[in-house]
């Protein structure tokens, strides 16, 4: 058959594929990550008084059609997987929606062991329309698109006219998609905004939310708004620095650490999130040359550095002379669209690129990732705050550290801020509270790197590594954790 008939024929409304989904299903409605399924999320919710038990997973929820609110639990159950996100975490923390702790090369694993798992009735992506040879685009998000395909009965692609296309494992055709519904949704262009702002207030808040929104990709803008509506200004402030937008004042002097770190010629990895994020925009990299990069998902800047010519993969002896991504959702607007279409750039599936001994095969690779907390021991916490109060999940985190110390000459950098909460609590601590995730185990701590310093902790004592942690804490606390360093290591 002809490919425009085969796609002609699998052609549903919304409505129609919505109808497809049983009682008991298990679907997994998360697409990428930026490019999650908008029109079918809600026109599955929307049938909630049809459905009983059906199980969604999901990662990093970007909007909420209802299943993540309370009065929905007999029709959706709802676990988060890898990750949670701002959507996603008032959700987890009132016990209404399940997570699973684990790495994004692990998500989907588990679905390979016949009879652990229910098995996945239906995977929904959203796609570009066909090209002339009938395949489609998984566009700049790519993250799980190809997992989910080879572990789901069935497919449902959500068409967007605006998805991009990208090089590297980036493609599905027609024939391996059971359903499609056509749904584009509206952008918002710049000079739109005012317009669409115009009910906000105070000023102060409409202003902040326009500024932010500019900066933002063209499809986040939309989901990002709402979420921004909700909040306060320093709520508003706090989500724009945990998208990239607004730099913390501890980002420069971060940077300028990290910078003695790095070498001309590294492989680099960058965690979204603060401070991470800003590195490359605050001299992280400044007079660096011919550097590698490998990632799942990538800090603002990085576009520009591979347009500049300071990223050229040249020395990489894995993959060289390509920037290795499984999305591009951290680039700005203008980034992804000199990423579109250009061979420099490729995607794979974020459990081949996170996976341990993907990234150890880079030599000289550098692991750049975000702590809330670290204690004494080299523990270092990036998923809870308060003791057993979730912010994320572990994402790629744990395997891309590991990984840079299996490279050769590799290095793994965890950067963080040295308080919290107005510089009253310290984010170094004698000990983690209880219920306190340990994201890195202490014996693959490495590097840690605040606004005071750096700390080199591989091969240390407990003794040294106190020390070293207390150099790197802000100034305030140093005198209380020297006192309780002095009672848990020495007798």
């Amino acid at each position: 058959m002809d490919w425009h008939e085969e796609y002609k024929r699998k052609v549903l409304t919304p409505e129609e594929a919505a109808k497809l989904i049983k009682s008991g299903d298990v679907i997994m409605p998360m697409g990428g990550s930026t490019d999650q399924p908008k029109i079918m999320q809600q026109a599955i919710f929307d049938r909630k008084d049809e459905l009983k038990d059906v199980y969604v997973l999901h990662g990093c929820p970007l909007r909420d059609p209802g299943w993540l609110s309370p009065g929905a639990e007999d029709s959706f159950k709802v676990d988060l997987t890898g990750y949670i996100g701002p959507i996603g975490r008032p959700s987890v923390n009132e016990r209404r929606t399940g997570f699973i702790p684990v790495s994004w090369a692990f998500t989907l694993k588990a679905y390979e062991r016949p009879g652990e798992h229910r098995p996945i009735d239906w995977d929904i992506m959203v796609v570009s329309p066909p090209n002339r040879h009938g395949f489609c685009s998984l566009g700049h998000a790519l993250w799980f698109k190809k997992d989910m395909m080879k572990r789901s009965k069935r497919i449902i692609a959500e068409v967007d006219e605006n998805v991009k296309w990208l090089y590297g494992d980036t493609t599905i055709h027609v024939s391996e998609v059971d359903y499609f519904v056509e749904y584009t949704p509206p952008l918002i262009p710049d000079e739109e905004l005012p317009k669409a702002l115009a009910g906000v207030e105070p000023e102060e808040k409409r202003k902040k939310i326009e500024e932010y929104t500019k900066q933002l990709l063209p499809n986040m803008r939309p989901t990002v708004m709402g979420v921004l509506m909700l909040m306060d200004i320093p709520g508003i402030d706090s989500i724009a620095e945990t998208l990239g937008l607004l730099p913390c004042v501890e980002a420069e002097p971060v940077a300028g650490y990290v910078n003695m770190l790095i070498n001309s010629r590294d492989c680099f990895q960058i965690g979204q999130g603060s401070p991470s994020a800003f590195l490359p925009r605050f001299g992280a990299f400044a007079a660096k040359e011919d550097l590698g990069h490998h990632t799942e998902m990538t800090a603002r800047g990085v576009g520009n550095m591979i347009k500049e010519g300071q990223i050229t993969g040249k020395y990489k002896n894995f993959y060289p002379g390509k920037a290795v991504f499984s999305a591009l959702d951290g680039l700005s607007p203008e980034e992804l669209e000199y990423a579109t279409e250009n061979p420099r750039f490729e995607l794979y599936r974020t459990s081949w690129v996170t996976s341990i001994p993907v990234v150890a095969t880079n030599d000289n690779m550098v692991s750049l990732q975000n702590g809330i907390s670290v204690d004494l021991t080299g523990q270092i916490n990036s998923e809870s705050i308060f003791g057993g109060i979730m912010l994320n999940g572990p994402g790629g985190q744990p395997d891309i550290h590991i990984g840079a110390l299996y490279s050769k000459g590799g290095r793994a950098i965890t950067v963080m801020r040295a308080t919290a909460v107005g510089g009253t609590v310290s984010c170094i601590v004698p000990q983690f509270e209880p219920g306190t995730v340990a994201t890195i185990p202490r014996e693959y701590a490495d590097y840690i790197v605040t606004e005071f310093g750096i700390a080199k902790l591989l091969g240390k004592s407990l003794r040294e590594r106190a020390d070293e942690l207390i150099a790197i804490a802000h100034p305030d606390h140093r005198a209380e954790l020297k006192k309780e360093a002095q009672r848990l290591f020495w007798p």
